[in-house]
């Protein structure tokens, strides 16, 4: 393996589904690599290719992270870690679920530390899990879609188009700016959002709770709430799901516009 000229530093999605969705890209980044970080807990020969197993150090990040701690002193804590790593001498893997530019504050925090340092950086693509919430429920994201996460919606006050599908994000979470593996919540910690979509959508408007399973042999877990009986949802409902709100009326059309188009 070439010795590279410079720090260089991947940060390599694996996707939803492990090894199912892990690319030939992501195969090669992952074997140019002589050190990796890793917030995957599938066992690394599942995730590893065959030949480098064993041959590559990999540092499981998750006992880094502080059970009560806020969620950016954590982020801020495994950056700086892998960052000191970092030398001449070694090519660092940070390795990560989904895409690593979705909703990944450590990769997008080494983002930020090699654009302002001019440390070499590469990033590998992967499925997120806004690309399999639309293949669980079925839905074409078209013509266009909201994305946001589920507390900072609340937090800024955002208000969504009621006239196109929305998607929120990390609602297991919602509530709270702090780690929490040891627990989880129901949907009693909803309440405050509720109150806030309410205001927007009938609270008899159905909603999804969509989580990818990551399992070939399991389909997408998909619950089907009104607005108004999300707090009625489980532990289980909430652990990992997306909430999707279908839009509550179409977006008007400007025919003169539309009919310029096809000419």
């Amino acid at each position: 393996m070439d010795t590279p000229s410079q720090p260089q530093l991947l940060l390599i999605g694996l996707g939803v589904m492990i090894p199912d969705h892990i690319t030939l890209q992501a195969a090669r980044a992952l074997s140019r690599c002589t050190h990796l970080y890793s917030i995957v807990q599938e066992p690394t020969r599942s995730w590893l290719p065959s030949d480098r197993v064993g041959k590559i150090e990999v540092v499981n990040v998750l006992p880094w992270y502080s059970e009560g701690s806020l969620r950016t002193e954590n982020y801020d804590r495994v950056t700086d870690s892998i960052l000191k790593t970092v030398s001449n001498s070694r090519t660092i893997g940070y390795v990560t679920y989904g895409n690593p530019m979705a909703y990944d504050r450590v990769a997008q925090n080494l983002v930020n530390y090699a654009k302002k340092s001019g440390l070499q950086i590469e990033i590998v693509p992967g499925i997120s899990s806004i690309d399999t919430i639309f293949c669980d429920l079925q839905v074409d994201m078209a013509p266009g879609i909201q994305v946001y996460e589920a507390s900072w919606l609340v937090a800024c006050q955002i208000l969504p188009s009621i006239h196109f599908p929305l998607v929120l994000l990390q609602v297991g979470t919602f509530g709270s700016l702090r780690t929490h593996y040891a627990t989880r919540q129901d949907g009693n910690s909803l309440s405050e959002l509720v109150e806030y979509l309410g205001k927007l959508y009938p609270l008899t408007h159905e909603t999804s709770l969509v989580r990818s399973t990551g399992q070939e042999d399991r389909p997408g877990r998909v619950r089907n709430l009104a607005l108004g009986h999300l707090c009625a949802a489980t532990a289980e409902d909430l652990s990992g799901a997306s909430l999707y709100i279908p839009a509550l009326e179409g977006p008007s059309l400007n025919e003169r516009i539309v009919n310029r188009m096809a000419k």
